[in-house]
């Protein structure tokens, strides 16, 4: 992006998935880089499975006002976001999108800078789901921004300090996780299958005795459900839920109808009842 511009970078994805993490670590890079820069964030009243805006700018130029009507880079990582987004996309705005949970088809079909990254794919085939955000910021930190590799690993680790400092194993997967991303050539032609969406049919299990119920759109997959079966019935499941996460399946031969689920579930995701 050139320098004698106003450069303007939207990111958008759903709360829980690091959106504002990411705008944060390059607004510090280019603060670092002695840029002017602005970063405003925008989300929904719970900051969790909502929808989730970041505006960031940076330029040699004065910045007046912190939003912006056109992009010049989007980042889209939940095709909730998608629509968000459409409005600020322009000619020459550079789209990536997480092309394991959102179709191609829905990205603005006039645009023809569009690259796909199976981010959310690639996070939980190989690491954990909750990194789908650094890889996706290390291949457009390596593929568009060409910002330094050493640079931006040390802001990501400045950001993030507090997470590593209770979780050095944290550090470790999020450090693998960069290195993947920022040798990770964006898919441009043929893209990923979203086979990493979430589902939006409902689980329904049945026996004589019983009928479960679990609904993926709501499950975020913290497990606590899991946590709380007395009879281990629960356990997690290959469907995926709002974040790309597992969702529980339930084996209703050990399950006892208790509502431990129900009752303990944050989200109302899940519940059994006796016929």
């Amino acid at each position: 992006m050139a320098k004698e511009k106003i450069n303007k970078i939207l990111i958008a994805g759903e709360g829980g998935q690091g959106v504002q993490v990411l705008a944060k670590i390059l607004a510090n890079i280019f603060v670092n880089q002695g840029f002017e820069t602005t970063y405003i964030p925008q989300f929904g009243p719970e900051q969790r499975g909502t929808p989730s805006v970041a505006f960031l700018q940076y330029s040699r130029l004065m910045i007046t006002f912190p939003k912006f009507d056109r992009a010049d880079l989007i980042l889209v990582l939940r095709k909730r976001a998608v629509k968000l987004i459409e409005g600020l996309i322009g000619p020459q705005t550079t789209i990536i999108f997480d092309s394991s949970t959102i179709p191609r088809r829905i990205i603005n079909q006039k645009n023809s800078l569009v690259f796909g990254i199976p981010a959310t794919k690639l996070a939980t085939e190989n690491y954990q789901p909750n990194v789908q955000n650094i890889i996706a910021l290390a291949a457009t930190a390596s593929n568009i921004l060409n910002i330094n590799k050493n640079e931006i690993c040390q802001v990501t680790k400045k950001v993030l300090q507090s997470k590593f400092i209770k979780s050095p194993e944290l550090e470790k997967i999020n450090k693998e996780a960069f290195d993947f991303g920022f040798h990770f050539n964006f898919e441009n032609a043929k893209y990923s299958r979203p086979d990493y969406d979430v589902s939006r049919t409902l689980i329904i299990r049945k026996n004589k005795e019983k009928t479960a119920v679990i609904i993926p759109k709501f499950c975020k997959g913290c497990g606590i459900c899991i946590l709380k079966c007395p009879v281990k019935a629960l356990s997690l499941g290959k469907t995926l839920g709002v974040y790309g996460t597992n969702t529980p399946e339930i084996d209703l031969e050990k399950c006892i109808a208790c509502g431990n689920c129900f009752r303990f579930c944050p989200d109302c995701a899940i519940r059994v009842k006796k016929k």
